[in-house]
């Protein structure tokens, strides 16, 4: 028997494993300012999830997370975010109207299996992080085109929306803070246009679990945690991923 559509042929008890997959995702986010999206997106894809419908898990409470980031950290934000959130702002709501409306692709897991292999790549590896951070500070007008083009191909723009946040300041909290106000904007655009295309309200109720693990992991486990080796770990799971993906498109 064919498994009911939206649900993983993989699993039998979908609520406790949605449930572990956000809070597990929402923990990363607390630690290295990305989780949700970054992670939560392509294990559920991977899963035999839909796009729209791990979309619904994984975007909703992210974005919440974001606005509490950003109005945290509010006070710190500089002219040069702003314009970087504005120029991947206009180019992916750009992209992304293009390519769903007027070329009918929404989303491609070759693409976003490619991105997360460099992604993985580069972040696992230190002397190539190097080069490519340095890189990414060159020209920021391009590597904010190239944020928002991957996020309307994939929703994987995050990804270099993280290495980019990390060239850009040495220190972490100022990373994140970059990081998080990105992923707010280009959230914000997502959300408008894929609730009127395809984003369905069920699944959401398992992305607000995320809110709540978010704080409760930033007081009893971020503080505990190696950063440095989380992240190790994280970018290597998004290099396998990348790799899974690209077989799974074949």
């Amino acid at each position: 028997m064919a498994p009911a559509e939206g649900k993983s042929p993989m699993l039998n008890n979908e609520t406790l494993y949605l449930t572990t997959v956000v809070i597990l995702c929402a923990l990363c986010q607390s630690v290295v300012g990305v989780g949700l999206i970054m992670i939560g997106l392509p294990t559920l894809i991977l899963s035999g999830y839909p796009f729209d419908h791990a979309l619904s898990v994984c975007l909703p409470g992210s974005l919440i997370i974001n606005v509490f980031q950003v109005l945290a950290e509010r006070s710190n934000y500089r002219r040069a975010d702003f314009v970087s959130y504005a120029s991947i702002s206009v180019i992916y709501a750009a992209f992304l109207f293009y390519l769903n409306l007027v070329i009918g692709l929404s989303f491609s897991k070759l693409t976003a299996g490619i991105i997360l292999l460099l992604t993985g790549v580069v972040g696992f590896m230190p002397p190539v992080r190097e080069r490519f951070l340095k890189t990414l500070n060159v020209r920021p007008a391009v590597t904010n085109t190239a944020i928002g083009v991957i996020h309307s191909i994939s929703s994987l723009g995050g990804s270099l929306l993280s290495l980019t946040g990390t060239a850009r300041y040495a220190e972490s909290a100022d990373a994140r803070r970059f990081i998080a106000g990105g992923y707010l904007s280009l959230g914000m655009i997502q959300l408008a246009f894929y609730s009127t295309h395809g984003v369905s309200i069920t699944p959401v109720m398992y992305s607000l679990i995320a809110v709540p693990a978010y704080f409760i992991s930033r007081t009893l486990v971020t503080p505990y945690v190696n950063h440095q080796k989380l992240k190790a770990f994280i970018f290597f799971l998004i290099l396998i991923y990348g790799a899974l993906l690209i077989k799974q498109s074949m």
